[in-house]
């Protein structure tokens, strides 16, 4: 069905996704601009300060001129490197500058100055600055509040700066070949002293000879060290072979010199001469032959038969000759590796002698070669010293020019100070300094406006938020909901606090409850007058009681006196009947804090107080204790020990989070339950805070269909007191 009004037909603000709660950046950076509207004083004061010193110094600095020279310089012929070399690297401009800026030319130009000026009054040096300009020129600025007196320094500058660089280069000249004079002198004594000492050495070792003598020298060396060797193996295989090997063989073949086998050709002899002419071989061959006849007659010849027993005797004549060979053969073996060895022990001292021998020859050698080098390099630099000096004498000290582009060119139009960017530098550098502070000032402040940050600091659920209230429910004196409209933010939030603690699964056990906070000022009694009021509204029988007997000032929201009270009853002055007021809201009593007496604390501790409060629990069904704050007091611990649990009161952006850790784990140590946190004075355009008053605002204020006029339930919203209405003690989940 459409409505005869547009608005019915268009979607509601506070209904479906909105672009407000897709996007707010106001959100996202409220925190940044709460920082500039809290201390944007401080800002301020910075800027103004910083805009008063920089209008200051530009104004109370004097007008500077500016005046300048220009040289061009041709490259410089190095004279270091010995022949003449252009130098045009950049470590030359850099020596040039050095030059200009040296306190012995800035001397020479001041005293120009001074002379030229005819004044006994002394001049006071202006700033200068010695610059590289394009190619080979170079720039000589001068500043300062006299333009005549910059213009003559200028100048000055210049022609000093050119004196001082002939004067130099005549005496680089003179002293580079003074310098490269000794140095031929040093060279020519070095170079006698080298052919003297080359001389008197060929004559003292036969320089003529001793270069054969030492190959012939290194060739013995050669020859021992492989006779050395051929005699080791020689002995080794004499030493491995077995006698039936050299007796099969006539001696050790293969790899011996020539003497070796000759002498191998003599033993071979002599043994031939002692053994006969039967050699080993033969009786080998001989002794198979008769033993092969004794196998083949043993089958037909008994073994005692007279030709059976010739045989037998026959090979065992053989083989004793065989015997008698290898015997032979084994002497001549050992004779031969004593030999070998004889003759190897005398080749290790013959071929250390040799060494010694080449290793003097190759000294003598390597001497020789030295001093030939020595002799060569003292000659070669000999002549480059000469050829040196040479081109010295060719080269002139106007080698160096410079020419003069510009010489003492001045500015008439003062070029400092820059006088407006003096100030927006002033002005800039204020706004900065004072923003940093502003930053600085709020890192070190641990106060928090937001809710969600306070619960994790404080490691503590929040039972409910405070919106902060406008100034104009002040007017008529304290915060009270009786002189509010019903359905204020401030109402819905006492009343969410109140559903909270009444339809928790602990609700109608926590009856007796007091409320503290760490510091005054936190909005804490404030919260305990209305939320007894939020009470005492759903139909309990409640009680409100002043205990801060020091401060306390509950009294003063019912506009009643301080007297007879709490502190009365506790002394036993009054009787508990005679304390309950009763005050204009329905089902609230109200019980004063009394007399301020001497011993708060002593009066707390008491007996009276535990059965104050168990005759209190018979006759209410709420009592609500507004505790003093718990800095440096422990008034509250006195009460609390015997209640249901505490309200812990923090003020967004007020309370420090140092002093509120303090407070609660007090109350830790102490035992006592903490229901909640109570966040007082909460913004309304707080991110965490937003939502809910955008909605409840848009759920309230919307036009109401024809619909919702004719029925109610269709309403968005139903009197108070009804079940499912804003306000009543159902929870937001099952609110219609």
């Amino acid at each position: 069905m459409k409505y005869p009004y547009s608005s019915y037909n268009t979607p509601l603000p506070g209904y479906g996704t909105s672009l407000v709660d897709r996007i707010n950046l106001y959100l996202h950076f409220r925190r940044y601009f709460k920082i500039l509207t809290e201390r944007w004083l401080l800002i301020v004061i910075c800027t103004l300060l910083g805009s008063g010193i920089s209008v200051f110094q530009a104004m109370s600095q004097p007008d500077v001129y500016r005046a300048r020279s220009v040289l061009q310089v041709t490259p410089k012929v190095n004279l270091s490197m010995g022949a003449p070399m252009i130098d045009e690297d950049a470590r030359q401009a850099e020596n040039q500058l050095t030059i200009m800026r040296s306190g012995t030319v800035i001397s020479s130009v001041m005293s120009r100055i001074q002379e030229g000026s005819g004044s006994s009054n002394k001049i006071v040096r202006p700033l200068y600055e010695a610059l590289p300009g394009r190619g080979n020129t170079y720039i000589m600025e001068v500043k300062g509040t006299n333009l005549d007196l910059c213009q003559r320094f200028a100048q000055a500058w210049a022609d000093e700066f050119i004196d001082y660089k002939k004067r130099q280069r005549v005496f680089l000249k003179g002293a580079a070949e003074a310098a490269t004079q000794r140095e031929i002198l040093t060279y020519e004594r070095d170079l006698n002293a080298a052919q003297e000492d080359l001389d008197q050495f060929k004559r003292q070792n036969n320089i003529a000879d001793f270069k054969d003598a030492g190959a012939r020298a290194r060739e013995q060396l050669e020859s021992a060290k492989s006779a050395y060797f051929q005699l080791q193996t020689e002995r080794k295989l004499w030493e491995n072979a077995t006698r039936e090997e050299l007796a099969a063989s006539g001696g050790i073949d293969g790899k011996s010199s020539e003497a070796a086998r000759k002498r191998e050709d003599e033993a071979s002899r002599r043994e031939d001469d002692a053994i006969g002419s039967t050699t080993y071989v033969n009786l080998k061959f001989d002794i198979f032959k008769l033993e092969q006849m004794y196998q083949e007659k043993q089958a037909t010849l008994r073994t005692n038969h007279p030709y059976m027993r010739e045989l037998a005797r026959n090979i065992a004549s053989r083989k004793k000759e065989t015997e008698e060979v290898l015997n032979m053969v084994e002497g001549s073996r050992a004779a031969r590796i004593r030999q070998l060895r004889i003759r190897e022990e005398s080749y290790p001292k013959l071929i250390e002698e040799l060494k010694e021998d080449v290793f003097e020859k190759n000294s003598l050698e390597n001497e020789y070669e030295s001093r030939l080098k020595k002799l060569a390099y003292i000659k070669e630099q000999l002549d480059s010293l000469n050829r040196s000096l040479q081109s010295m004498g060719r080269i002139a000290t106007e080698d160096e020019q410079f020419t003069v582009l510009e010489r003492g060119v001045g500015e008439p139009t003062p070029v400092a100070p820059n006088r407006p960017s003096i100030i927006l530098v002033g002005v800039g550098g204020g706004f900065a300094i004072g923003l940093g502070l502003m930053f600085l000032l709020h890192k070190l402040d641990d106060r928090l406006d937001n809710p969600e940050h306070i619960e994790e600091e404080l490691e503590e659920a929040i039972l409910g938020q405070l919106p902060e209230v406008d100034k104009k429910h002040y007017k008529e004196g304290y915060l009270l909901l009786t002189r509010m409209k019903a359905h204020t933010m401030f109402a819905e939030s006492l009343r969410g606090i109140r559903s909270a603690l009444l339809l928790s699964p602990e609700g109608t056990s926590k009856r007796l409850l007091a409320v503290t906070s760490s510091v005054p000022g936190d909005g804490k009694t404030t919260f305990t007058t209305n939320f007894a009021i939020t009470l005492a509204n759903s139909g309990n029988r409640t009680l409100l009681i002043d205990a801060d007997l020091r401060r306390g000032n509950v009294h003063g929201y019912f506009e009643q006196p301080l007297e007879k009270g709490l502190s009365e009853v506790l002394e036993g002055k009054l009787a508990l009947s005679e304390a309950i007021r009763e005050t204009p809201v329905a089902n609230l009593s109200f019980m004063r804090a009394g007399e301020r007496p001497s011993n708060p604390s002593e009066l707390l501790i008491g007996p009276a107080t535990k059965d104050l409060i168990m005759e209190l629990r018979r006759q209410f069904d709420y009592v609500i204790f507004d505790c003093p704050p718990l800095t440096a007091i422990d008034d509250t611990f006195s009460i609390a020990a015997y209640l249901d649990g505490l309200f812990f009161v923090v003020r967004a952006g007020k309370t420090s989070m140092r002093f509120a850790k303090m407070g609660i784990n007090t109350i830790h140590q102490r035992g006592a339950p903490i229901l909640g946190l109570i966040v007082n004075g909460v913004s309304i355009d707080n991110p965490y805070y937003y939502y809910t008053t955008y909605y409840y605002s848009s759920y309230y204020h919307r036009p109401l269909s024809p619909d919702e006029n004719a029925f109610p339930e269709r309403r968005g919203a139903l009197p108070e007191g009804q079940p499912g209405a804003p306000g009543g003690d159902l929870p937001p989940s099952e609110r219609k």
